[in-house]
């Protein structure tokens, strides 16, 4: 199979609520809590989840960023190639749409997007934001109730780790807009992307949810796709990562706010329970999201972005399959020939992770026999034992 990476710009070149087998993981609120705070999941459901990158442009060029390459051409998507292509990936399934970017704030027709997929029947709209004063000026503009919630970036538990990756100032002005969202009303999220410049911090996050009134925060890996090319020294192995995220299983319950992060990789003892939570393996078995970039390119798996190995195009709000080498030819190949060599998991790994093995040479488990990949792109739920819904 040949692989080639997106081109570049001068070559012109996204409780018991509803029982739920692909859902999020996550903390208790608090352990001191008389009862857990009530998160409602989106079930299994092919392209449930729709992530429209209405915009490549952005202010900032963080060197972990996924975008890479995109970045630089700054494509938009005009507004009525974004209704064209909600309204088909509605008719799909689509029931949870999260807006990004790039800065998604920074497309001209951000705020008619946002309120016109509610009215395609959208049950949750949600958004990605760097948090800087653009951001905090389109918000100003809009209520509560246009989103299930706001997610705002924040990348370590202090400025001198965030601002090292998004520039001098960028954490006071984030912290600034978090409040504001909070104060009136808004369902506020903090997403952090953790890398080993930011390792040593990151929980100070929990302190900061705390303080401001966050309802959750959210930490996913670093990976290295994207810019990431160029800042591989940032990476966290895969051991590192386990021993961040039970370090946070352990401190979290002491918190207010909710936490949840991606496991991306397990000790092996952990994955019948994964499976009792109902994890389903590589989303390319499950196709429960779809993400649909400017240039009309939709990826199934998001550690694809830097190839050529699409689902598909959307060619005037159509969905046209990509008939080439693709990520479907990616993913099933596993089922005859495991990515890995062996299948430690049972019936949830079933190959591997092959978009693993493509983008990092080899699958992770490959190189410790007690690690198992569980695909990044999934939330499962934790033991912590209190019966968080």
């Amino acid at each position: 199979m040949t692989v080639t990476r997106v081109p570049t710009p001068t070559l012109r070149r996204d409780r018991i609520a509803v029982a739920d087998a692909y859902g999020n993981a996550r903390l208790p609120a608090s352990a001191h809590d008389a009862e857990p705070q009530r998160v409602d999941k989106i079930p299994y459901g092919r392209f449930r989840n729709v992530y429209l990158y209405i915009t490549e442009a952005c202010q900032l060029r963080c060197e972990h960023c996924y975008m890479g390459e995109r970045l630089e051409r700054a494509f938009k998507m005009p507004y009525v190639s974004v209704m064209d292509t909600l309204a088909t990936w509605r008719r799909m399934g689509g029931s949870k749409l999260t807006i990004l970017g790039g800065e998604p704030t920074l497309h001209p027709d951000y705020i008619r997007i946002i309120r016109g997929a509610k009215e395609l029947g959208y049950e949750h709209v949600i958004t990605t934001s760097n948090g800087l004063r653009p951001a905090a000026r389109k918000f100003a503009e809009m209520v509560p109730e246009d989103f299930s919630y706001v997610q705002i970036s924040l990348d370590g538990g202090s400025p001198a780790s965030h601002d090292r990756i998004r520039g001098p100032g960028r954490f006071d002005e984030a912290m600034s807009t978090i409040r504001e969202l909070c104060a009136r009303g808004f369902d506020t999220r903090i997403i952090c992307t953790v890398n080993r410049a930011n390792l040593d911090d990151c929980l100070n996050l929990l302190d900061i949810a705390d303080e401001l009134g966050v309802s959750l925060t959210k930490f996913h890996v670093f990976s290295v796709i994207g810019s990431g090319h160029g800042a591989a020294e940032w990476g966290i192995q895969p051991h590192e990562w386990i021993d961040f995220y039970e370090r946070l299983e352990r401190v979290a319950p002491g918190h207010r706010t909710r936490v949840w992060y991606q496991p991306t990789y397990a000790r092996r003892e952990r994955m019948a329970g994964y499976e009792r939570d109902g994890y389903r393996g590589c989303i390319g078995r499950t196709l429960d999201r779809i993400s649909i970039f400017p240039d009309g390119r939709a990826y199934v798996c998001s550690f694809l972005f830097d190839t050529d190995l699409h689902f598909a195009n959307m060619v005037d709000g159509k969905v046209v399959l990509n008939k080439e080498s693709n990520e479907f030819d990616l993913f099933t190949a596993v089922l005859r020939d495991a990515s890995c060599g062996s299948c430690k998991a049972g019936a949830s790994c079933m190959g591997g992770c092959p978009a693993e093995e493509l983008v990092m040479g080899a699958a992770s488990c490959t190189t410790d026999p007690d690690i198992v990949p569980v695909c990044r792109l999934w939330k499962a739920d934790v033991p912590t034992g209190v019966n968080a819904s």
